[in-house]
């Protein structure tokens, strides 16, 4: 896979890129916070240095949707990289039975509290740290959630007119290698179907594929058949599909994809992940 920040989404569109991620900002202001109320007694939240302890944060981040869900894989340097490239961020962690298990990235200013990044292992502690959050209703006018997560849960909050909520375009990814790609999707969903597939860039993408799926073994192999460019998928529409960003029957909906039968359709969505995928990262 590779991911880039366009400066341009029509751009890269020509180099295979597609956009799949979407940033989503809230804004509330201070009085209209909600009080969480539930027992967190179990955790305690602590302000620590972020510079010297992205150590306790690795292996929650890896286990949080953030890392699964199309995320990076940060490795060692990347961790010692942010609190340098975000100097002003703040870091609490929440720890458990002195195990940590949630941690909330964030930055005060003088009348803003702003929160970049939340993961945990288990919502008691998810819990602990927005009630750590809330707890500084007092001293910020507005609180901003910059969230990478696409959903928008207005349901989830008593007046949801009191939010404002914008949501922004973010990165654009790209399948290199469309074959291992598929080799390594994670679906246990069982299949068999057959796509064209257009890649303008990338010849080895370029053509008829077959794809089987039974449990954990699967084929994925390109014939010789002729490519039918009438029903052919382009690159960028088939990553927007695999990704979760958009289903197949939406693309067939606004005629971004043509003449797939029903069944072709219902295959590909049935394997595909169900959630959106979040990038909390920018490079």
């Amino acid at each position: 896979m590779s991911y880039l920040a366009p400066f341009a989404f029509s751009y890269y569109r020509r180099f295979g890129y597609e956009q799949v991620f979407d940033h989503v900002t809230y804004t509330m202001a201070s009085d209209k916070l909600p009080r969480i109320s539930k027992n967190t007694e179990n955790v305690q939240v602590k302000r620590l240095d972020f510079s010297s302890n992205t150590n306790l944060l690795k292996s929650i981040y890896q286990q949080s949707p953030l890392a699964q869900r199309g995320g990076l894989n940060r490795a060692d340097w990347w961790w010692d990289y942010l609190p340098k490239k975000f100097a002003n961020h703040q870091l609490a962690v929440a720890f458990e039975h002195q195990q940590p298990t949630g941690y909330v990235i964030y930055e005060r200013t003088a009348s803003e509290f702003i929160i970049y990044e939340v993961a945990n292992t288990d919502i008691e502690s998810r819990q602990a740290l927005w009630k750590f959050v809330t707890k500084h209703r007092t001293t910020a006018e507005n609180f901003i959630y910059q969230s990478p997560v696409a959903d928008i849960d207005f349901d989830l909050v008593d007046e949801p007119y009191s939010l404002t909520t914008t949501v922004q375009p973010y990165m654009m990814a790209r399948i290199v290698n469309l074959q291992d790609f598929l080799e390594k999707y994670p679906t246990s969903t069982p299949a068999k179907f057959t796509l064209d597939v257009i890649d303008d860039v990338l010849s080895e993408n370029n053509g008829h594929w077959t794809f089987e799926f039974d449990g954990k073994v699967r084929s994925v192999q390109k014939s010789n058949v002729p490519l039918d460019t009438h029903t052919a998928i382009t690159i960028q529409q088939l990553t927007k599909i695999l990704f979760g960003y958009r289903s197949a029957a939406s693309l067939v909906e606004h005629g971004k994809i043509a003449g797939w039968t029903s069944d072709n359709v219902k295959n590909l969505d049935a394997i595909t992940v169900p959630q959106k995928p979040i990038l909390a990262d920018y490079f």
